[in-house]
């Protein structure tokens, strides 16, 4: 057994971590048993350290199983750390990277290349936290304590009062990344008028993130069957305040979350593209042609939508009599390829399979229950099921109570290692996923 600590404070840390996690697996002779939840920690600085060096840390473990021996395992994990972009910093500086051989089952080695166990490691509940999260019985073979016992003195894992003010964050690496919603309207499903004021969606958007969302998609028309449809001029007076307000206070929290527009509208896009969004989340799927001018002037990733019309119209479906599946991956075939032709590069795209949009409920849950036809794709995928009307297969609850069915469903979406799941209960899916996790 073998337990690597994995760290970052620069630039997107998580991306940077999950893609660490992506090369260890790839190690030969190499296999990740359990990954662990991310901490957050204040960095670990020497006396008159520059105050740009004062980034916090994102940290977790992985336990391993390698059949390298350590000199060998240590090589690999240099060229991980080359590879993701590291180079060489003086002691205690930032790091895009950094991965340490925190534990080597009972081995105890010192010397110029190796310390094992971490030579600190009782000290630092930012790596023995995560340790004990997937190693709880490890005996460490120097205080003959497991870590388990080790870390019972810093009391909750949560409240940040533990040394360097570790605590554990909601995001994880290993599930998929969760999309928070916010409607910039008053006629939405779920949510329509609660967040029209900026004030009242900044805290929102924190309450997201907090919650463990790492992207916010925000929405101005509403594109549900009730939804009025909205002028390129009325969305952008919709967006304009929050953007205004959201866009300064991204820097300042504990995990920026990227951005996304919901828009079927290019102005609205080129105006909010020309902001820094991160994404454009276009439910009409890149069908305009002047939508696809404008993305292609751009390097920001976008979401295409399956659909049939928008606003959705429930008596409009996809035929009942033929295989919902690959109705919809070869519009996501033809679609892809006219937007190569169009300079839009598949790494590009996120693609939608569109719940409830032109679909039965049954057609909705047939799509869902296909994820691994999608996947052939080899672009990223997001679903968007939260509250939907489809749910009523399973319940006569309004849509605000619809979020046990959901989180079914989500549960699912993860053992297909879906990419991104847009939610509006992005607390409870968090939770869900962090206990799935170790399962």
């Amino acid at each position: 057994m073998v337990i690597l600590g994995l760290g970052s404070n620069l630039g997107d840390r998580l991306a940077h971590l999950r893609l660490a996690l992506e090369l260890i697996k790839q190690i030969p002779s190499c296999s990740v048993q359990q990954i662990s939840p991310v901490y957050i920690s204040d960095a670990l600085l020497p006396e008159n350290a520059p105050a740009h060096w004062d980034i916090p840390y994102l940290n977790l473990a992985l336990r391993c199983h390698t059949e390298l021996l350590p000199y060998e395992f240590l090589e690999w994990i240099k060229k991980i750390e080359i590879k993701i972009g590291r180079t060489p910093e003086k002691n205690w500086g930032p790091r895009i990277i950094d991965i340490d051989i925190l534990a080597w089952d009972i081995l105890i080695q010192y010397d110029e290349k190796l310390h094992i166990p971490h030579e600190y490691l009782a000290e630092r509940p930012f790596a023995l936290w995560p340790l004990a999260d997937v190693a709880p019985h490890w005996v460490h073979p120097l205080h003959h304590k497991t870590s388990a016992e080790m870390v019972l003195n810093w009391g909750s894992r949560f409240s940040g009062d533990a040394p360097f003010h570790t605590r554990q964050i909601q995001q994880r690496i290993d599930t998929p990344q969760l999309v928070g919603i916010l409607n910039m309207t008053p006629d939405s499903f779920s949510d329509g008028g609660q967040f029209m004021d900026p004030t009242l969606a900044l805290q929102h958007v924190k309450k997201l993130v907090k919650a463990g969302a790492e992207i916010i998609d925000i929405g101005a028309e509403a594109t549900g069957p009730q939804g009025d449809i909205v002028n390129p001029l009325t969305e952008w007076q919709r967006l304009e305040p929050i953007l205004t307000v959201l866009l300064p206070e991204l820097d300042g929290m504990h995990i920026r979350p990227k951005i996304s527009i919901d828009t079927r509208h290019a102005i609205t896009a080129k105006k909010c593209l020309d902001l820094k969004v991160d994404w454009i989340n276009d439910v009409s799927g890149l069908t305009s042609p002047e939508m696809r001018e404008i993305i292609a002037d751009y390097t920001n990733d976008v979401v295409i939508m399956h659909h049939l019309t928008i606003p959705e119209d429930r008596t409009l479906h996809l035929p009942r009599h033929e295989d919902v599946s690959v109705l919809v991956y070869q519009w996501a075939i033809k679609q892809l390829e006219r937007l190569e032709k169009d300079n839009i590069n598949a790494e590009r795209i996120i693609f939608d399979i569109g719940v409830g949009f032109g679909k039965t409920a049954e057609q909705s849950l047939a799509l869902i229950k296909s994820i691994p036809l999608f996947q052939q794709l080899k672009t990223r995928l997001l679903v968007g099921h939260s509250r939907k009307s489809f749910l009523q297969l399973f319940t006569a609850k309004p849509a605000p109570e619809r979020d046990i069915e959901t989180i079914v469903l989500s549960l699912s979406l993860m053992t297909h290692a879906i990419d991104y799941l847009r939610v509006h209960n992005i607390s409870d899916h968090a939770h869900a996923f962090k206990v799935a996790a170790v399962l």
